[in-house]
């Protein structure tokens, strides 16, 4: 699933996957003016969607094929605001059960100080449905 295109809203953001091994996934997003809120600072918003994503990518490099998640809880907590540079978002694998995944993911900043930290809970899901 990883090797396929970026989904639109990487590319609509401006994020990519930087590292993908098994449990563990880190994307990059270059934060500049177009991430930011009218108080000047990256939006929590942008954030948290980038963080999601690793996490829920994370838990989808160990799902057998055909499978993958959705987020049915999501929680994140933001430790500084950010302006503008490259935001890493490093999402890894908690534990899998058969029908609750867990993840966490922290989203540091290109000097390495922690930004924000995130864990979800996730439901395995077949490609294709969940749509309707």
């Amino acid at each position: 699933m990883l090797a396929a295109e970026p989904a639109e809203w990487m590319s609509t953001l401006g994020a990519r996957i930087a590292e993908a091994e098994p449990g563990r996934v880190v994307l990059e997003l270059v934060a500049g003016p177009q991430h930011r809120h009218a108080n000047g600072v990256v939006q929590g918003g942008v954030i948290t969607q980038i963080a999601d994503a690793a996490m829920g990518m994370s838990l989808g490099t160990l799902q057998e094929d055909g499978l993958w998640n959705t987020t049915i809880e999501l929680k994140i907590n933001f430790l500084r605001p950010v302006i503008e540079g490259r935001l890493r978002a490093i999402g890894r694998v908690i534990e899998m059960k058969q029908t609750l995944f867990f993840s966490e993911a922290d989203v540091i900043d290109d000097r390495g100080r922690l930004i924000a930290r995130a864990s979800s809970t996730c439901m395995p899901v077949p490609e294709g449905q969940g749509r309707e």
